[in-house]
C-alpha cells in the first residue's frame, strides 16, 4: 500500500496502476500496436511503459496524461463525487428540492 507522501508525488495507486495497465494493453491489442509505437507516441521511454506495465513501477498521472493523449481514450475512472456536506439534506431547486 503507498503512503500519502508517494500519491502526494503524482503516482497512481497500485489499484489504479493496475487498471491502467490492463486498459493500455487491451488497447495495445485492440489496435495491433507495438509497445515501442505506443511508447513514441506518448514521448515515453519504452523502459518506462514496460515497468509500468509490468507493475515494477507505479504509473505517474503525468505519465497517464501522455499515454491517455496517445490512445485518445481516458484511463483513469472518475473519482468518487464528494459525500454531501452534514445537514444538506434537502436536494437543489433545481432538482425538485
Amino acid at each position: 500500500m503507498q503512503t500519502p507522501d508517494k500519491l502526494n508525488d503524482g503516482q497512481l495507486s497500485d489499484e489504479q496502476s493496475r487498471e491502467v495497465a490492463e486498459t493500455i494493453r487491451e488497447e495495445i491489442a485492440r489496435r495491433r500496436i507495438s509497445r515501442q509505437a505506443l511508447a513514441e507516441q506518448a514521448k515515453l521511454s519504452l523502459s518506462t511503459l514496460e515497468k509500468a506495465l509490468g507493475g515494477r513501477r507505479p504509473f505517474t498521472l503525468a505519465t497517464t496524461v501522455r499515454l491517455e493523449q496517445a490512445l485518445g481514450v481516458s484511463l483513469r475512472k472518475n473519482p468518487v463525487a464528494p459525500a454531501p456536506a452534514a445537514g444538506n439534506d434537502v436536494a437543489p431547486d433545481s432538482l425538485g428540492s
